[in-house]
């Protein structure tokens, strides 16, 4: 029996995407998206951690050929990553900008931040400052209506005034100076983990169980 020939090109084969490669490609995208929205908004929109779980798990499964469990557990820890480090980039490069943008505009942090500026430098008035001086018994109490509260109100008055009168380039100075300080002590561990909440977990955690719902091309 003569074996029948085709002739021609077979039909090339459709190549096959990375599931791997597209879903951090995606992830970068949202990292930089997501960091320049908390930056604009000044919120942290946690929520946007379900959205990333979504937009993942869509983007796995339209690569894969065909979707499986093991694509949906990839969506999954890609959606985990993604959102870890897109905290990371925010406490490195949003967050502390950001804090200090709102505590430069802030009357009450000003007030603060000149207060201990002026206690420094024993920079009040001479009056104040002389009294202040011989009568430092009264400056380190901290009663309410104690003998050294009218001291006190008078220092708290003096470092408000002094805020209200400054320049946007000095209230900076004054928030770079102290902020960098306090966050020195605190470490980049402790910034990091104070982004987290307990919706925050909540948000991660249904992001991930709908990157893995929808990693495995489920709807």
């Amino acid at each position: 029996m003569t074996p029948v020939r085709v002739y021609g090109k077979a039909a090339p084969q459709r190549a096959e995407g990375s599931p791997l490669l597209a879903g951090l490609l995606v992830s970068i995208v949202i990292v930089v998206v997501w960091v320049g929205l908390v930056y604009v908004t000044h919120n942290r929109v946690g929520v946007a951690a379900w959205g990333v779980g979504g937009v993942l798990g869509i983007v796995v499964a339209k690569v894969a050929k065909p979707p499986t469990r093991a694509t949906g557990a990839l969506a999954a820890v890609l959606t985990l990553v993604t959102v870890l480090l897109a905290k990371v980039v925010l406490v490195v490069a949003a967050l502390q900008p950001m804090i200090r943008q709102e505590l430069a505009n802030d009357p009450g942090s000003l007030t603060v931040l000149f207060l201990v500026e002026k206690v420094q430098q024993k920079s009040f008035s001479p009056e104040l400052q002389a009294t202040i001086n011989a009568r430092p018994d009264l400056a380190r109490d901290t009663t309410f209506f104690g003998p050294g509260y009218e001291l006190r109100t008078q220092m708290i008055d003096e470092a408000a005034k002094a805020a209200k009168a400054s320049s946007f380039a000095e209230r900076e100075r004054l928030v770079h100076r102290h902020y960098d300080r306090f966050i020195d002590k605190l470490g980049f561990w402790v910034l990091l983990v104070a982004t987290f909440g307990l919706l925050d977990l909540l948000w991660i955690g249904l992001g991930m169980s709908t990157a893995w719902t929808l990693g495995q091309g489920r709807i």
